[in-house]
């Protein structure tokens, strides 16, 4: 007896998958775009509605949190910090596009200083006051 799936389970041929690619070659070729961005559009829509969904929103926020660009106990170089400030801006974006998070949990992660707290600015009038 041949070794078969049951109808309950889903096996993809070479030739299905083959056939998705080249329509997708296709459609970007219209589009004048390439398929790895088409692959990542739809992979962003796929997040976006599956993030609204109650049941899986919270395991997608933890994943996604613990993804986050982590800040190293030291910066040995200008261009170290610059890189990490860079990918953290672009994380930040995406967790915006995807509906994640609001800009209001962006803003208190990012932040040093508590939304609770007022900021204050020290000396601000001199150090702009135009000399006499």
């Amino acid at each position: 007896m041949p070794n078969q799936l049951s109808q309950s389970k889903r096996r993809q041929s070479l030739a299905e998958h083959t056939g998705v690619l080249a329509a997708l070659a296709t459609i970007a070729e219209h589009e004048d775009t390439t398929v790895m961005d088409l692959l990542r559009s739809a992979a962003r829509e796929i997040v976006r509605k599956r993030a609204a969904l109650p049941l899986l929103a919270k395991d997608v926020r933890k994943v996604v949190w613990q993804s986050a660009p982590q800040l190293p106990g030291n910066f040995r170089t200008a261009a170290q910090l610059a890189r990490f400030k860079r990918a953290q801006r672009e994380y930040d974006q995406v967790l915006l596009d995807l509906g994640i998070a609001a800009p209001s949990e962006i803003q208190a992660r990012n932040s040093i200083v508590p939304a609770s707290e007022s900021i204050r600015l020290i000396n601000f009038d001199r150090a702009h006051a135009a000399p006499l």
